[in-house]
């Protein structure tokens, strides 16, 4: 093979696309600690909220494939119809041209990788985030040839640099010489206008890279691209989790449609609103990203464009037409391509005088690069972001602790306001007056319990009414605790359930019990499906199914623990709607966690509570 051998192509679509899926997954690959920390973030919502943690992984989810799409709509875009030259110098380095160019010392490549079609080599732009320069395999004359071409890099990463080191970045930086040639051919000192040379320690690279990060992200190059990636971003997220929540919860929940949008409205905010700075130093802590970046750096400005050498013996260079902006800062100048993302720095303290920044001005203005003022760039501080983090996840937890009061110790009814002491002859009177009679054996067991120790008599007038509903709706039940009989006047029952997979079968029988000779009476089947329900973890669903008037219906009900979802007392009063009846449901609380239902007229429900001072509320 020559040693100045190119190979000129240009990728074809799927080739990008196979590209795009193998980057894609590195980068993904490389970000194991994100994914362990949502991982256990999950773990502990799906201990104390399971929905939650669907929510969390629906997000997930949708933020890797939101992110996908737009990284496979980029790459197409920068890589569609481009035409890439690719050669191997001597001095052992490879040079790289598409559009503009670089030049990298084999030593410097970390990364060798070979798909079906590619072969791609990379090194570590910054840490967790490599660059690659991609090459398809059809353009080696055969695989003997592919494998010189790979066998000259690995040769040269495996030889000795003068410090006696090997492989990636060993080499120690070389000693700038002052002379140069640029991208054309031409020597610096033949075709260059100026020539700069300045040194950036650690400290003012992240200086440097923070004033290039604050321009973009101020808008100083129009509308801060961050911005239109919030929007974006944030709209697909918003729209997506909007879906995702009222499947996962089955309906719409309105506490649980707010979380997930405040979550993604904080994964945005973190996404596009931190400042950068510590993610810039952070990248300092690689050796390899150090050594590459750390170092005597110069910048040629010549007739065809900017040469800029680096540490570590790489080397870019920039056609004129390439780039756009001239931005001035306190710390550097700035030249920006026209895809606002690469730029080259120059020091300011690499001028001679304010002459020459006169006529490094003039240079540029003559090759159509603008100058421009910056804008100052507004970030959200760190700490605040963690702040709003723990505020979501702080109220959520409230609501959902409300809800769980709400909806499984209250009940469906409200609290009932505290009745005055009434005799038990009295309630026995009226409730007789309701059509509902007192049993004379509860009578005597009231009297049999009314010791100087516990004396029944006095409860009973203590807190009127409820208990002896509750004893007259009690289900009867034989030696095993199966029920076998339901009262046809009143029916009690307690919101924590004694075995979910019959309990809806009888609450539902109890009702029934009381709606006789109505349009109810061609209810049959009642049947529950418990497949959906997570018994251990307390969630799910419970499918109830019946058969009315030859049709089937379901109703699903949501699972806490061993609580009966309140849902389940509206049933019969759906299925009445439109039906030539005067009666429905009617229900009140038992001033515990249970329910005492009713099966009446509106007129009756009133004079209910006209004569006991208990409100009775339709089921609804």
């Amino acid at each position: 093979m020559d040693e100045d051998k190119k190979y000129e192509y240009v990728m074809d679509l799927p080739e990008i696309r196979e590209f795009c899926r193998f980057a894609y997954w590195q980068q993904i690959k490389y970000r194991k600690g994100v994914w362990l920390a949502l991982l256990l973030i999950s773990a502990l919502e799906d201990f104390v909220f399971h929905e939650a943690a669907l929510v969390l992984g629906a997000l997930v989810i949708t933020m890797l494939t939101t992110a996908g799409i737009y990284y496979y709509r980029r790459t197409v875009k920068l890589l569609d119809g481009q035409l890439w030259t690719v050669s191997q110098m001597e001095g052992d380095k490879l040079r790289v041209m598409r559009g503009n160019c670089s030049e990298v010392p084999y030593k410097n490549i970390q990364l060798i990788r070979r798909t079906k079609h590619l072969l791609m080599l990379g090194y570590m732009q910054q840490v967790k985030r490599p660059a690659w320069f991609v090459m398809p395999l059809r353009v080696f004359g055969s695989e003997q040839e592919a494998e010189a071409f790979l066998g000259r890099i690995r040769s040269a990463q495996t030889r000795p640099d003068a410090a006696g080191q090997t492989g990636p970045m060993g080499q120690p930086q070389p000693e700038f010489t002052g002379q140069m040639e640029d991208q054309t051919g031409l020597s610096d000192q033949a075709g260059c206008y100026m020539h700069f040379s300045f040194f950036l320690d650690g400290e003012r690279w992240v200086r440097i890279q923070k004033g290039a990060a604050d321009l973009v992200n101020g808008g100083t190059f129009g509308k801060a691209a961050r911005t239109y990636g919030m929007l974006l971003w944030g709209g697909v997220m918003a729209a997506a989790l909007s879906v995702f929540t009222c499947l996962i919860a089955g309906e719409i929940q309105w506490p649980l449609l707010c979380f997930s949008l405040a979550l993604a409205g904080w994964f945005a905010l973190r996404l596009y609103f931190r400042d950068p700075e510590k993610n810039i130093r952070k990248q300092l802590k690689a050796p390899e990203i150090a050594a590459r970046w750390c170092g005597p750096w110069q910048v040629s400005l010549a007739e065809e464009g900017v040469t800029v050498h680096m540490p570590a013996d790489m080397k870019d260079y920039f056609g004129w037409d390439s780039l756009q902006w001239l931005v001035e800062t306190q710390e550097a100048f700035y030249l920006f391509d026209k895809d606002k993302k690469h730029f080259i720095a120059i020091a300011k303290e690499s001028f001679a005088s304010w002459e020459q920044v006169a006529a490094f001005q003039r240079i540029c203005a003559d090759h159509g690069v603008h100058r421009i003022a910056p804008k100052k760039a507004r970030y959200v501080p760190g700490w605040l972001t963690w702040v709003i983090f723990a505020a979501i996840i702080l109220v959520s937890f409230g609501i959902l602790m409300v809800r769980i009061c709400l909806d499984f110790f209250e009940g469906t009814f409200d609290m009932q306001m505290p009745v005055a002491d009434v005799p038990l002859e009295e309630q026995i009177e009226t409730l007789a007056s309701l059509g509902l009679h007192v049993p004379e054996e509860t009578v005597e067991y009231i009297q049999q319990n009314s010791t100087l120790e516990y004396n029944l008599h006095d409860r009973m007038e203590e807190n009127p009414y409820t208990w002896l509903l509750m004893n007259l709706g009690r289900p009867e039940h034989d030696e095993d605790w199966n029920v076998v009989g339901y009262s046809s006047e009143v029916f009690w029952f307690d919101f924590e359930g004694f075995d979910l997979t019959t309990d809806y079968i009888d609450l539902l029988n109890g009702m029934l019990a009381l709606a006789q000779e109505s349009p109810l009476d061609s209810v049959n089947n009642i049947r529950e499906d418990t497949e959906d329900v997570d018994w251990e973890k307390g969630r799910g669903r419970i499918t109830v199914s019946l058969n009315w008037e030859g049709q089937d219906y379901e109703y699903k009900m949501k699972v806490f623990y061993d609580w009966i979802d309140d849902e389940a007392l509206t049933i019969f009063n759906e299925l009445l709607e439109g039906q030539d009846t005067p009666k429905r449901f009617y229900g009140m609380g038992d001033n515990g966690q249970g329910a005492i239902v009713f099966f009446c007229t509106e007129e009756w429900a009133e004079e209910f509570t006209q004569k006991t001072g208990f409100v009775l509320e339709i089921l609804d």
